[in-house]
């Protein structure tokens, strides 16, 4: 995680030291990487369209290649091929997607390192100066009586990690009764169980065509909700806050997409008949 970190920082030092707001940045970089993968997006989104599209040509191939599976294997890699489909398509945004999340998680983990630029040797002489056992997150030491002090006198501005009212650091495992602290979490679930539905209608008429896929999308629906309630509930709010942006621009990114490439792959198919 340190090797995605770092690219990530690069982005997040420049915009955090130009507005000041630990919060706002996190949402201005979730949302520029977002229009940054609409290429990887729309690629997805056409392979997903035309295969859904090659529908009736798919189950002939079933019912024709049924009892031959190598046979139906090779014949499925032509039509594909042939109209220009890459059943692995989907994946591509979602592993992109995994690799800025991990970079996220250690940027939010370190924000003395990735934003204030700290040495390892700055951040282990505020830990022993704060009394931090040396197990301890740089994020857990930015609340920590006498952190800020021993920042200030290392020629560097302490970040301010409230964001409207809440504390980007702390995390809603141990405070419970803080009702602000469930806000991010909850909103982050709410939009993850909403993807997890738009992909289950996606697949939906896809699965005569790739039945695992079909039940690989039912699983998911159910575990990525439960998997954010598990993951907002442990991280900082940081993280809960990226969640929640990255989730929410993705709702509004793939259904515009999809609107889009739909009624022009249609249209692309139309023109494929009549010649």
């Amino acid at each position: 995680m340190y090797i995605l970190a770092e690219p990530l920082a690069y982005l997040i030092r420049p915009i955090y030291h130009a507005i000041g707001n630990y919060g706002l940045t996190l949402i201005i970089v979730t949302l520029l990487i977002r229009l940054a993968t609409i290429p990887l997006t729309v690629m997805s989104q056409k392979s997903m369209t035309k295969t859904q599209l090659l529908q009736p040509e798919i189950e002939k191939l079933n019912k024709k290649y049924k009892n031959d599976k190598e046979k139906l294997s090779i014949e499925m890699q032509k039509l594909y091929t042939k109209n220009g489909v890459n059943p692995m398509g989907g994946c591509l945004p979602l592993v992109v997607q995994m690799f800025v999340l991990f970079g996220f998680i250690r940027v939010v983990y370190s924000p003395l390192k990735y934003i204030l630029q700290l040495t390892n040797e700055n951040i282990e002489a505020i830990r022993k100066g704060v009394g931090a056992a040396r197990t301890v997150y740089e994020v857990t030491l930015c609340g920590m009586d006498g952190v800020k002090e021993q920042i200030l006198a290392l020629g560097k501005k302490p970040i301010d990690f409230d964001f409207l009212g809440i504390d980007l650091t702390q995390m809603l495992k141990g405070n419970t009764g803080d009702i602000k602290m469930w806000i991010f979490p909850l909103l982050a679930v709410i939009a993850t169980v909403i993807t997890s539905l738009m992909s289950k209608n996606q697949m939906k008429n896809q699965a005569q065509t790739n039945e695992s896929a079909a039940s690989m999308t039912n699983s998911m629906m159910m575990i990525m909700p439960v998997m954010t309630a598990y993951f907002t509930y442990i991280m900082p709010a940081g993280m809960s806050l990226y969640w929640f942006i990255s989730t929410f621009a993705q709702i509004i990114q793939q259904a515009v997409i999809n609107k889009i490439i739909k009624k022009e792959t249609v249209k692309e198919a139309e023109r494929k008949d009549k010649k």
